[in-house]
């Protein structure tokens, strides 16, 4: 069962991250599992389980470990796809293709002493 079929798609990181947040605390939910529980089944601090549930932030490493205790490597790997199928797919028959947003940086300057 895939647990993001009402967040797709994704066009910011903002919105991966809120799909992995999601995705993790209710595939935690549905096994009824306290994020305690995660944490001891997936060798992750509980610190870290509930920063990403938060937040969506984890090193790749930790969201794997949490993800395989879940049993959700495989929704990861859907949700990838179908991003995929949406940039490369035309919008209509016609050739026309759906934009890629495009991507802004913002960059911060520090202040020289005077």
């Amino acid at each position: 069962m895939n647990d993001l079929g009402n967040i797709l798609p994704l066009t910011t990181e903002a919105d991966v991250l809120a799909s992995l947040r999601e995705m993790v605390r209710l595939a935690r939910q549905r096994e009824e599992w306290t994020q305690a529980d995660l944490a001891r089944r997936s060798g992750v601090p509980m610190t870290t389980i509930s920063r990403l549930e938060r937040t969506g932030l984890a090193s790749t490493d930790t969201l794997f470990k949490v993800l395989f205790a879940l049993d959700r490597l495989e929704a990861v790997a859907d949700m990838l796809k179908a991003q995929l199928r949406l940039v490369k797919f035309p919008r209509t028959l016609e050739g026309d293709f759906e934009p890629v947003p495009k991507v802004v940086h913002r960059v911060r300057h520090k202040r020289s002493a005077k």
